[in-house]
This record gives C-alpha cells, structure tokens and sequence, in this order.
C-alpha cells in the first residue's frame, strides 16, 4: 500500500520535499506512519531530539482535511497531511 504524505512547514523543511511516499502493509495506522517518519529522522539526522519531538507533537488529517488521531486505519493507497505545531506547539 502507497502513503502519500503531504508536508507543511518545518516538515517540509526536514523531509526536503512538498510530499513523501512511504510503502507500507495494508491496515498500516497513523502511528505506524508516525513512528516511520521518525525513523527516517534516526537515520538522516543522527537521531536529531528537535526533529523527532516536531513529529511527536504534530497532527494528521486524513484526505477530507479532518483531523485524525494515531489510531486512524489506513486500508489503501491515501493520502494524509501532517501539521507540524504552530507558534510552539
């Protein structure tokens, strides 16, 4: 299954990119989505504290701009959006 993840500001930032795609098993979660964004932090940033809390503390709204929380099921190829926090958080 395709996650396409649109990015907004200092997400954008980190990631380098508008929008990420990330494969993942069918009946994937958010927090599943969540926890791999924070691992490509890991890798790219030797495990950057500043980076992974923006993720931590970040919203996802799925494709009908509604906010959604970590248990929100992903059943097939979507789209979702993450909101860094705003004006610290």
């Amino acid at each position: 299954m395709k996650i396409k993840i649109k990015l907004f500001g200092n997400c954008k930032d980190i990631f380098r990119a508008p929008i990420l795609q990330i494969n993942y098993d069918k009946g994937a979660k958010v927090k599943n989505i969540r926890n791999k964004l924070i691992k490509i932090i890991e890798e790219r940033y030797s495990n950057n504290k500043t980076f992974k809390d923006l993720i931590k503390k970040s919203a996802f709204c799925s494709e009908r701009d509604e906010i959604v929380n970590d248990t929100y099921k992903l059943n097939k190829d979507k789209t979702i959006s993450i909101i860094p926090p705003i004006g610290g958080g």
